[in-house]
């Protein structure tokens, strides 16, 4: 049986390679994708989806705008925009046709498909986490058929890729990330502390842009994007792909080593965004080792398989 699964996503490159995969898992069956502004605008966000899912092969898949802002605060997207480009995806051109998000809001399509849901859904957790806090707000008894959230975001021991203290999505909407932490869902949590090393260097980067696959090509093209931001901002050509570490995880599990800690999230000051550990046990496992090598070898396995 198919695992039932919803991706909130703010495309960004590796929000991009974690949709290819995700339409290219045989055991996943993805139920739909809602959009939030982060790395770049929500317009920009949302156009990337609809166009990486078409030129994935999964335009029917539906794409669902929501939050263009955090829940109590401005978005502030400079880094976001400084690694991914202006449009979040290094201004990448697609020649697939795509289809146009749905009507209805993010927000009311992730509150009304879980409480109504008959089977239980996981939800990967791609960008801020102001669309999923915002269901759990306005129907608190959805989480019920949450199965449980597979979350890219915080930085638990090392340090933040924004501030000292806090990654990039917690960063952006500290408080929908304390909602979320505290909701009593299961979580598994993929912090920097594990995605980071979820590293593509350049001899794996060319191998997908020298590859017959298209999609591997495609792949291979956006992380030479990403990876050459890497070099002139942080003096190396690689790039980890964080968000793809999260469908990773469900098609391969022992990818990655957790630890079972209660995680909260600070709201206020310089601090906001900051993961703050606690007591051993509760819902929440977070990520603390990864077999960088397998993690690569899968990727590059599903993009580069005959479409």
């Amino acid at each position: 049986m198919k695992r039932n699964i919803i991706i909130d996503c703010d495309p960004g490159h590796d929000d991009a390679v974690a949709l290819v995969l995700a339409a290219r898992a045989a055991g996943l069956a993805l139920m739909g994708v809602t959009v939030v502004a982060g790395n770049s605008g929500l317009a920009n966000t949302v156009r990337n989806a609809l166009n990486i899912l078409a030129f994935a092969g999964a335009k029917d898949v539906p794409v669902y705008a929501g939050c263009g802002k955090p829940l109590e605060r401005e978005l502030l997207n400079q880094s976001g925009e400084r690694i991914h480009g202006k449009d979040g995806l290094g201004d990448y051109r697609f020649d697939a046709e795509a289809e146009r998000p749905q009507e209805k809001n993010a927000v009311d399509y992730l509150a009304e498909t879980l409480n109504a849901a008959k089977e239980k859904v996981t939800l990967v957790c791609l960008g801020p986490l102001t669309n999923i806090a915002a269901a759990f707000r306005q129907c608190p008894e959805c989480r019920r058929n949450v199965e449980c959230l597979v979350i890219m975001g915080g930085a638990v021991y090392v340090p933040g890729n924004v501030t000292p203290a806090a990654e990039f999505n917690f960063y952006v909407d500290p408080e929908a990330a304390e909602i979320v932490m505290s909701s009593g869902c299961k979580i598994y949590l993929h912090p920097l502390d594990v995605t980071m090393r979820a590293l593509f260097g350049k001899e794996e980067i060319e191998a997908l842009r020298c590859s017959t696959s298209r999609l591997a090509q495609f792949v291979g093209s956006l992380l030479a994007l990403y990876a050459g931001t890497y070099e002139r901002e942080l003096g190396f050509y690689a790039c980890p792909v964080h968000d793809a570490l999260c469908i990773g995880v469900l098609v391969e599990p022992t990818l990655v080593e957790y630890e079972n800690t209660a995680i909260g999230v600070l709201t206020a000051g310089e601090m906001a965004g900051k993961c703050v550990p606690g007591a051993a046990g509760g819902n929440t496992w977070f990520g603390t080792k990864i077999d960088s090598g397998r993690f690569v070898k899968l990727v590059t396995d599903m993009v580069s398989a005959e479409e």
